[in-house]
């Protein structure tokens, strides 16, 4: 059986100690077992807000699941996805048979991204930071490309990879910090078939435009002449950090129960904000944004990891909007369906969907998001995209942004 403490820290800095977890020894099929409970102190004091809002009120009762399966999402949620936990194992050198989510979760810490940490019972949470100076992104770009390829890599860029080993996700990417603040780096991968780097900085700029929130983000160019513009770095600001602590971070996945294959659309997850919001009349619209965005962009990897409810004083609210690309995979469906279907509607489609769900204002911003992405040529063009990818996704756009 593995026992761990369950702490957040808080957006103050102050690190308390919410629960307790506690998972069976696996069986031969991966298995196991799995409780959760929040400690006294914790529901006696005045900071004390559930981790999930939906599945794990407060309260003294005991929440069991299989694996970490509803209702224990949000608990999972802190563990990196499958880069992110490649490199954790390569941090602590996991063997094959110590790589089940609780072992993870205590290897993790505190070094996670959002504020939920896990220590051993009665010991306090390790103050490390998890993150790799920035100065150092030539070198992590370079040892996250051969660890990809399944080259050998020496023990400095094992320790330098190591350093940034909580993101989630397929791709290439790490932690990093700098003087301006704390980033979410990511890296080219040798499966692109296009500048997926710097498409991600111009859907973002894009984004920007058209009136979503979005992290600051930069793109780091090396001079060294060996880092080829295939293999810049997109650095992102994680919205999980505070000028001292921590913001809780909650996925849609973990707030809407939905493991293994779902079939959910945007209206479950405009649903979802006007119960849990805190400003229901602010994050709606703008989630429904974010959807008539992903729509005429092409985002078809908007899956439900790919949103995210943020806890801090001002309780419950929508994050800010991440993982922008056009249709780099051409799936052409979409992981959320609109309405009944995966396919994203026409422009005057998306408006009929808005008013249908009580969006105030739909038509005009579907007109403010089509403004924003007709200048996808010329702003893909400013962050270094090639010609034949601008060509390729511009006439992507075009189609899908006819009415």
């Amino acid at each position: 059986m593995i026992q761990l403490d369950v702490w957040l820290t808080m957006p103050h800095g102050d690190r308390v100690q919410v629960g307790e977890l506690a998972c069976s020894d696996a069986d031969s099929h991966g298995r196991y077992r799995s409780a959760f409970r929040y400690t006294p102190d914790y529901l006696a004091a005045n900071v004390a807000f559930p981790l999930d809002p939906a599945a794990l009120p407060l309260g003294a009762q005991e929440f069991q699941s299989t694996q970490l399966n509803p209702p224990l999402l949000a608990l999972e949620d802190a563990l990196p996805d499958a880069w992110g936990r490649r490199l954790l194992v390569l941090r602590h050198g996991l063997k094959r048979g110590q790589q089940a989510e609780p072992i993870l979760l205590r290897a993790m810490g505190g070094a996670g991204l959002g504020a939920l940490g896990f220590s051993l019972p009665g010991q306090p949470l390790e103050a490390y930071d998890g993150s790799a100076d920035s100065v150092a992104l030539t070198e992590l770009a370079d040892a996250a490309a051969r660890l990809e390829a399944g080259e050998a890599i020496d023990d400095s860029s094992r320790k330098l990879l190591a350093a940034g080993s909580s993101p989630g996700g397929a791709r290439p990417k790490a932690l990093v910090h700098d003087a301006s603040g704390y980033w979410i780096a990511k890296f080219a991968s040798r499966r692109d078939d296009c500048d997926v780097v710097g498409l991600e900085a111009a859907s973002l700029d894009l984004a920007r435009r058209a009136g979503l929130r979005v992290p600051r983000f930069k793109l780091h160019t090396s001079k060294l002449h060996t880092l080829s513009p295939a293999r810049r770095a997109l650095l992102v600001e994680r919205f999980d950090r505070t000028d001292n602590g921590r913001r809780h971070m909650l996925s849609f996945r973990a707030l809407l129960q939905a493991s293994g294959h779902y079939v959910l659309g945007y209206a479950d997850l405009i649903a979802a904000l006007r119960r849990y919001s805190d400003a229901p009349e602010m994050d709606a619209p703008q989630l429904y944004r974010q959807m008539v965005f992903n729509a005429l962009i092409g985002n078809t990897d908007d899956h439900l990891k790919n949103f995210w409810m943020l806890h801090d004083d001002s309780g419950w609210r929508l994050s800010p909007a991440f993982d922008l690309l056009p249709d780099t995979g051409r799936l052409v469906e979409h992981v959320l369906c609109f309405d009944l279907e995966p396919a994203a509607p026409k422009p005057a489609q998306l408006a009929a969907l808005g008013r249908k769900w009580g969006i105030t204002s739909a038509a005009a911003i579907c007109d403010e998001v089509r403004v924003a992405l007709a200048e996808f040529a010329p702003v893909a063009a400013d962050y270094g995209v090639p010609q034949p990818d601008i060509d390729r996704f511009a006439a992507d756009l075009a189609r899908r942004a006819l009415s």
